[in-house]
């Protein structure tokens, strides 16, 4: 007996002895692997930074957050270093993307003076768009332009025969209009063929701001409520939901007054709702839209209530499902409609609800039917 507890004993040191450097080893590897990245991010090509910034948005190290922040404002504001395919919009998202991910305050300053220069682009391309439009109207010429205004990708056309695409509003067709292909080799072209123009990161920066969650973040978002692009208002109302202070609720709640876009109005409305559940009028405003002939704002309406789980809207979500035509919208008004009937279950506690209008329905809720 006691030899076989003395085996075990032996055993039992010998392997311990075996694996007694493993976590040392595995502490050394991954701190090689993170200098590399590190100087991937710094000096390598546009598939390397693109590598090494995934990396980093996976491992969400903290070590990161300078180096992104150096990366993000590298160049950004001259035009001849924008040009280059590792300092392409699409890498300069990613990059914000990763910081707000990581979602650290040190980050706030790069954020913020990245996203007032990546500002400054845009209304300089503005100019030049109208300048452009303008010349061709008193010239009467035939040439298109296209204005940099929303959110990238734009949609290749199926029936299309070439790699690119010959649609007028194609966001990045003028880049491509003195090459015959598209060369599946050159990094400047698989970049660009991404399609991310500056909206596009002033989009990312805006939402990474909104990922601090500190008050500070609100005062470079709060301006973009006014933007004369619609991504841009959509965004900083989604930013501004996940800061919430009551500064923030009071300039929602005048712009919501102001807007006259209906999917905006739906974002601002929700990002009120999220953080104060007593204002039922933008709860019944909500409830409006879901009827909305714009697949967009039924989209953005049903993904609201899908994240306020209002048992009290169960009725009128279970209704607007019947008549939803559009897959996507169908399967998050079902999320939304899970999620109310999981607020039913429990009573409401009277000293701490706030919601409006808030019903508790012992066993299932009454819902409409199809008709059979």
């Amino acid at each position: 007996m006691f030899r076989k507890i003395y085996a075990i004993i032996l055993s039992f040191l010998f392997i311990s002895s075996l694996f007694a450097g493993d976590r040392d080893d595995s502490i050394k590897y991954y701190e090689k692997l993170f200098e590399k990245m590190e100087q991937d991010l710094e000096f390598g090509t546009a598939y390397e930074k693109i590598q090494a910034i995934d990396f980093m948005t996976t491992f969400r190290r903290f070590r990161f957050v300078r180096p992104l922040s150096r990366e993000l404002l590298k160049g950004l504001d001259d035009p001849y270093f924008r040009k280059q395919a590792a300092n392409d919009p699409y890498i300069k998202s990613s990059i914000a993307l990763a910081l707000g991910m990581m979602g650290r305050k040190d980050a706030f300053e790069s954020l913020k003076k990245a996203l007032e220069i990546t500002e400054k682009i845009i209304q300089e391309e503005r100019q030049k768009y109208n300048a452009n439009v303008s010349k061709a109207q008193q010239t009467k010429s035939y040439e298109l332009f296209y204005e940099k205004k929303e959110i990238t990708p734009a949609l290749l056309s199926d029936e299309y025969i070439y790699p690119t695409s010959a649609d007028a509003g194609w966001s990045i067709a003028d880049d491509f209009k003195k090459f015959i292909a598209v060369d599946p080799t050159d990094e400047w072209m698989q970049i660009r063929l991404k399609g991310y123009n500056h909206t596009n990161l002033a989009f990312f920066l805006i939402q990474a701001l909104g990922n601090l969650k500190i008050p500070e973040a609100a005062d470079p978002v709060l301006p973009y409520l006014n933007h004369p692009y619609k991504d841009l208002r959509l965004s900083a109302a989604l930013a501004l939901a996940k800061i919430g202070t009551p500064k923030v609720i009071e300039e929602l709640e005048k712009k919501y007054k102001e807007e006259n876009d209906e999917q905006v109005k739906a974002r601002i409305a929700f990002a009120i709702l999220i953080n104060d559940k007593t204002k039922g009028i933008y709860y019944k405003e909500l409830l409006k839209s879901l009827r909305s002939e714009d697949v967009r704002v039924r989209y953005d309406v049903a993904s609201a209530f899908r994240e306020l789980s209002y048992g009290e809207a169960y009725y009128d979500l279970s209704d607007a499902i019947l008549v939803e035509d559009n897959p996507i919208v169908k399967k998050v008004l079902q999320q939304a409609i899970n999620n109310a009937y999981l607020d039913n279950l429990f009573p409401p506690n009277h000293a701490m609800e706030t919601k409006p209008n808030r019903i508790w329905i012992h066993g299932d809720p009454y819902a409409p039917k199809d008709k059979r």
